[in-house]
């Protein structure tokens, strides 16, 4: 290969070369790559470096190129002659402020770049995050939103309210905490808890705080003008308030009401409460359920035909005693299983049938089965606490007797 003078750039010489001229290290070069020994040319150009480690000091071959940041040539190593392209043309970089087409460049031109790149969106998103905060500001005054009063709120409007009071409530009792920082849980399922959150929500009866961060919010503009938007929240990160209105003008005095009801007197209490009952004892079947199908490794997702068949079970059983029906099926599926008489699939799929097989039979045969207690990991939820022992008044009875509208 044979390189002039005018195609190598000297302007980072190893000073291992120093003592050479231009000439020789062109030279030197050429002999290289025509394949004399490296000993000799170490030797004979009085180079100070080992044989593997020559072609690494030779200077960079200009490519005719000249760089985007500051116009000076780009130049590219020379690899070794073992290899078949003695250019490497895909490391080519400066031979002045060293910049390289990647996205990796730490040139002073491209960190200076990312520095004000970094320095403009950061800009960006205060802005972006100054105008949001305002739009909430106006969004969630309270002014803005039209309290309910306390005497309109139902029966599941004052429940719901009690469970969210006492597992949430700040000190000062001025506003109402994250719901995910509540110690224990809201309802035996995602679901539930979801749906009591969602209806205290929707009725605008717990409304976002402003005492929550820009970051619990999302904000997506539906027009260019940004002028119309719509707003959402993670309902288990926000803080809330009251939107509710005292019967008598005392806050204080409302607030011991809503985490205290006395329901009793209600129009229509024995159906609330034996429709909630049994709301919070399917519920309760299912929490369980999932739990002993997932210790097992199975994998299930209850549907109508679940659903169905706790609700039937649920007619003539407690929670406690559609427990041990449960605990029976999934051990007897899994023990099938493990003997390789079904397949995992088929094992899931019939503790759903197994459960309603024999609670059919035990409804027939008038079995007394066999009361299970809660367990450590599954305590009570605070739906099932506030009802069966703050409105209802039969505390356990709610887990060890069925759902009976005569409690």
């Amino acid at each position: 290969m044979n390189l002039s003078i005018d195609d190598l750039d000297f302007s980072n010489l190893d000073k291992r070369l120093s003592h050479l001229s231009k000439e020789q290290i062109a030279e030197l070069i050429a002999a290289y790559y025509d394949g004399e020994k490296i000993k000799d040319l170490l030797s004979e150009y009085e180079i100070k470096t080992t044989a593997s480690n020559l072609v690494k000091i030779f200077p960079a071959v200009l490519n005719g190129e000249y760089c985007i940041k500051c116009e000076s040539p780009i130049v590219m190593h020379l690899e070794s002659r073992s290899y078949s392209n003695y250019f490497n043309n895909h490391q080519k970089y400066c031979s002045s402020c060293g910049h390289q087409e990647t996205s990796f460049c730490i040139c002073e031109f491209c960190k200076k770049e990312r520095m004000e790149a970094k320095r403009l969106e950061e800009e960006s998103q205060k802005r972006l995050i100054e105008k949001k905060r305002q739009l909430l500001c106006e969004h969630y005054e309270e002014d803005n939103w039209e309290m309910i009063l306390e005497t309109d709120l139902s029966l599941e409007d004052r429940l719901y309210l009690a469970v969210i009071l006492r597992g949430a409530l700040s000190e000062d009792t001025s506003y109402i905490e994250p719901l995910e920082n509540i110690k224990g849980k809201i309802a035996p399922t995602i679901e539930y808890e979801r749906e009591i959150i969602i209806t205290l929500t929707g009725r605008n009866i717990l409304v976002p705080s402003l005492k929550s961060k820009v970051d619990d919010f999302e904000i997506e503009f539906v027009s260019e003008d940004e002028e119309q938007y719509k707003i959402a929240y993670y309902i288990y990160k926000v803080h809330y308030r009251l939107n509710v209105m005292p019967e008598d003008d005392d806050y204080d005095a409302m607030i011991k009401r809503l985490m205290y009801p006395h329901l009793n007197d209600e129009e229509g209490f024995k159906d609330f409460c034996y429709g909630i009952w049994r709301q919070v004892a399917l519920n309760e079947c299912l929490q369980y359920l999932l739990y002993q199908m997932h210790k097992v490794g199975y994998t299930f997702n209850p549907g109508e035909k679940t659903i169905k068949v706790f609700e039937e079970l649920l007619e003539h059983f407690s929670v406690s005693q559609i427990y041990s029906i449960i605990y029976r099926s999934v051990a007897n599926s899994t023990q099938r299983y493990q003997a390789r008489e079904i397949t995992k699939i088929h094992a899931q799929n019939s503790v759903i049938s197994s459960c309603e097989s024999y609670g059919q039979r035990a409804i027939a045969q008038g079995w007394k089965l066999t009361h299970y207690a809660r367990l450590r990991d599954l305590p009570e939820t605070y739906i099932s606490n506030v009802l069966f022992t703050s409105i209802m008044q039969i505390a356990e009875l709610g887990f060890s007797e069925k759902p009976t509208p005569d409690f």
